[in-house]
This record gives structure tokens, C-alpha cells and sequence, in this order.
């Protein structure tokens, strides 16, 4: 789920509905509250929040996120299409596999699913934005950048560079992991201020918008589920790894946009064979993690 978030295009929230833990971050993360703290024991408590799998599964998001920034940042510029055949692969097997989790496909779950796909398709049309980054904005963007990261489909590193963020938390985290050999206060502190307020906009966004989603799912399961779906079928195009960028007008603005074309229509080297292979393994791992679904986590 951290290499993932760390990728402009792909959703967290996708890879945990793959993995099966879905439902179960959800409701744990909701089991986080005052009321649970000061009425049961820390026993108990721990164990309604299901502590165990939190620290575990965000002990990973963590180790991924700091560990794996530079090469993220690497292999998107060097090897882009395997990377993202690699992850089309999982996006498209999911997509198949999680359609079962939808009971009944009525008409309006069929429209529902439509309309999370259209949502995606314009969110992910959206032109990055470069602004200068303070406090409060980084605070909104850690807010609004985990909604986005757990929910498939919507990918929250995208919503970062949307918002003109997404760079600046990539530097802030290299910047941290770089300054910790030289142990300097001055550039310490600012760094890690910055990063800590980041986090506790993820933190209050993931709290509130975990009570919301686990309602949904308590209560309109199919209907959930088929927006879901559809807002990672609207994502497929961003990840379509063959691109050209074209330039439009908008309000007088030229702005650069990506559209997908064909591999046999790629200017350059379309690399179809390692495309393929990457696309296999990844849509492999899916199904080899859907096996392992029923057992218990």
C-alpha cells in the first residue's frame, strides 16, 4: 500500500481491496475513538481497534514510504512502462475479482458504477498546480490526500500534484531521511515540523472519512462496492502506460495533457514483450492474493 501511494496514478485503497483488508481497515480505524478509550480497558480497547494489524499494516505504509521515495522517484523516470504495466496489470485483475463482492448488479449499482468512473476519469483530467506550500495548506493536503489514497481508484499521490504538493512532501521526506546522518537542528526542525503536520492531516482524514465509509458499507454494501469499482475502472487510463503529451487551450491557458494511444502507435520504444511480462506478473499477484483471502489477518 506505500509504494503505492507513493505513485501518482495508483490508489492505496486499490491494493488494499486486493489484499483483502479493506472492510477491516475501515472498521479499525473507526473502533478509534474517545468513547472506546475511556470506557474499556487497554485490553480491550487494543483489541476492538484491532492494534495488532494497524501497527503492522502502517508499520509497512511507513517503511515503504521512507525506504522507497528514491526509488520510486527512479524508476518512474527510467523504466515508466514497465512500472505501470506492472501496475495495470493489478488494477485490471482486481477489477474482475472484486466485482463478486457486489451482491446484486441492479440497474442503479450499474449507474452507480458509471458515475464512479466518470468522477475518476475528471479527477484524474485534473492539470497539476504548482503553489507555494505553507503550514495550514500542508494540513489540507494530508487531509485530503489520504481520502483519496483509500479510496480505489483515486490515487492520492495525484491529488498531492494536483494540489502542488506532491513534489514538496517527496523532498521533505528525502530532505529527513538525508539530514538525520548530519543530526543539525536548524534543519531538522523545520523539516520534520512540516512532515508532522502533514501526517496529522492524515490522521484526522483518515478518522472522519473511515466513519463515513464503514456506514456505507454497513448500510449500502452493493451500492458502496459499485462506486468503488468504478472509480478504479475511471483510473485505468491514467496508468495506461503508452502516453503522448498534447497541448490544449483552456480559458486561454495552454496547458499539456497526457492521452493514451496504442503500444504500436508509441513513438519510441514500446517495450510490448517487458510490458507484457510486468502486466502478467502483476495481474498473477492479484489472483495468487485473492487465494489467500479467506485465510485469517
Amino acid at each position: 500500500m506505500g509504494f503505492a501511494d507513493l505513485m501518482p496514478g495508483v490508489s492505496g485503497g486499490t491494493i488494499a481491496l486486493i489484499l483483502g483488508v479493506y472492510k477491516k481497515l475501515i472498521e479499525s480505524i473507526d473502533a478509534i475513538s474517545v468513547k472506546n478509550f475511556k470506557t474499556l480497558t487497554l485490553d480491550l480497547f487494543w483489541k476492538k481497534i484491532n492494534g495488532n494489524f494497524l501497527v503492522s499494516l502502517f508499520t509497512g505504509i511507513l517503511s515503504a514510504v521512507f525506504t522507497l521515495s528514491f526509488l520510486i522517484d527512479y524508476l518512474i523516470h527510467t523504466y515508466p512502462i514497465a512500472l505501470w504495466s506492472f501496475f495495470l496489470g493489478l488494477l485490471v485483475n482486481s477489477i474482475f475479482i472484486l466485482k463478486r463482492l457486489v451482491n446484486n448488479w441492479s440497474y442503479l449499482n450499474i449507474g452507480l458504477l458509471v458515475l464512479g468512473a466518470v468522477i475518476s476519469f475528471f479527477l484524474t483530467q485534473i492539470t497539476p498546480k504548482g503553489t507555494d506550500i505553507g503550514l495550514i495548506y500542508i494540513f489540507f493536503c494530508g487531509f485530503f490526500g489520504i481520502i483519496a489514497m483509500i479510496l480505489p481508484g483515486i490515487s492520492g499521490a495525484y491529488i498531492l500534484l494536483i494540489l502542488g504538493a506532491y513534489q514538496t512532501i517527496i523532498n521533505l521526506i528525502k530532505m529527513a531521511l538525508k539530514s538525520l546522518s548530519s543530526f543539525n537542528l536548524d534543519l531538522l526542525i523545520p523539516i520534520y515540523t512540516k512532515l508532522f503536520i502533514f501526517g496529522f492531516g492524515v490522521l484526522v482524514g483518515l478518522r472522519i472519512f473511515s466513519s463515513i465509509l464503514k456506514w456505507l458499507f454497513d448500510n449500502e454494501n452493493d451500492k458502496t462496492m459499485s462506486i468503488l469499482i468504478g472509480l478504479m475502472i475511471g483510473a485505468i487510463h491514467k496508468i495506461w502506460p503508452w502516453q503522448v503529451i498534447f497541448e490544449v487551450s483552456i480559458g486561454g491557458q495552454n496547458k499539456l495533457l497526457f492521452r493514451p494511444i496504442s503500444p504500436l502507435n508509441y513513438p519510441e520504444d514500446a517495450q510490448l514483450l517487458l510490458a507484457t511480462i510486468l502486466f502478467l506478473i502483476g495481474a498473477g499477484l492479484v489472483w495468487i492474493l485473492d487465494s489467500q483471502r479467506g485465510k485469517k489477518i
